[in-house]
């Protein structure tokens, strides 16, 4: 089954946080972001999260990542 890709909600952040952390990227800030971050679930786990910086009619894409487990299955396609 593919993961659904959806927004992430306030109570995700300590998922995606720790998904972050993973992947190695930076965290600060990210918070500031939730409204604009997008979660992929497997089954009730968070494998993978984007996040925009929208900046007026600019944006900054920013932590991308995916879980280990679920790397080279094309997630990051989607």
């Amino acid at each position: 089954m593919a993961p659904e890709i959806t927004a992430a909600t306030p109570a995700d952040l300590p998922a995606v946080l720790e998904l972050i952390d993973a992947s190695g990227l930076p965290r600060a800030g990210l918070d500031d972001h939730v409204a604009t971050t997008l979660v992929a679930r497997e089954s009730s786990r968070i494998v993978g999260t984007a996040a925009l910086e929208l900046y007026g009619g600019s944006a900054l894409l920013r932590s991308v990542a995916v879980a280990a487990a679920v790397r080279g299955q094309g997630l990051g396609q989607r």
